[in-house]
């Protein structure tokens, strides 16, 4: 009986060591993904007026290892032309303004946002009617709950997945611009148009975020842990760009112009 006690607590040992170990690696990855963000911001600086546009698209951004602060990343023009071509059917410059096109005007909220309406007002639904979407949306409040401490009242003026469409707007306008498919000047007009957007419709940059996690559990049915921590990090790090600017656009807006850039 003692030597299987004498075992067992080794196994307890060498589990928590190894959770330890994790941990520490983990935040040692985040550590240096964000030196490298930050790196690469000080070599292509831009003006505070466009960074705030460019936080509209920060949640995918983060998730992608990307800095939201600036136009490039620190990936090859092959590799993102297969990310435009795999996930979104974009090959060329008309592909590419079909599709932003699309986001901004219509985009997933006007297929979904009903469902999620259904949801939350406690509506079931079987998996040949939805797919997973009710199992990834109620994984969703309950990771968000548990992991960033939301409440429940939290989600009650989140009426809407257009955050879904609006920060992926702001990257694939970016992405296209850096592979060739847009101008700078056509990328910044659509990231304008999606930062206006997401300004009219939420209140605050956790209500952002909360719609681009329904969006991703609903439309996606996805798995929201693999953004939970970019949630984090936008949310409570004192330095982050959206703890940095308000989601709130002024009514007087700055023009962006190419030549602040």
């Amino acid at each position: 009986m003692k030597i299987l006690m004498y075992i067992v607590g080794i196994i307890v040992v060498i589990v928590l060591l190894l959770i330890v170990g994790l941990i520490t690696a983990s935040k040692r990855i985040k550590k240096n993904e964000k030196n490298l963000r930050l790196e690469i911001e000080m070599a292509n600086p831009l003006p505070k007026e466009k960074q705030y546009l460019l936080a509209y698209g920060a949640n995918l951004a983060l998730y992608r290892t990307d800095s939201p602060r600036i136009l490039p990343i620190d990936v090859d023009n092959e590799t993102l032309r297969e990310v435009l071509s795999s996930y979104w059917n974009v090959h060329n410059t008309d592909e590419a303004a079909e599709t932003l096109e699309w986001l901004l005007t219509e985009g997933h909220r006007t297929r979904f946002d009903q469902l999620l309406m259904a949801l939350k007002a406690g509506q079931s639904f079987t998996e040949e009617e939805v797919g997973k979407s009710q199992e990834c949306y109620e994984s969703a409040q309950e990771a968000m709950m548990k992991k960033l401490s939301f409440a429940k009242s939290d989600f009650d003026q989140v009426n809407t997945i257009a955050a879904w469409d609006f920060d992926r707007a702001v990257n694939v306008a970016r992405w296209s611009y850096i592979v060739g498919y847009i101008t700078e000047e056509q990328a910044w007009g659509y990231i304008t148009r999606a930062a206006d957007a997401g300004s009219h419709f939420f209140q605050s940059w956790k209500d952002y975020f909360i719609s681009f996690a329904f969006g991703r559990a609903i439309a996606y049915e996805g798995d929201i842990y693999d953004i939970i921590w970019n949630g984090k990090e936008l949310l409570n790090e004192k330095d982050s760009i959206w703890n940095e600017f308000n989601i709130k656009r002024s009514t007087v807006q700055e023009s962006v112009t190419l030549d602040k850039v």
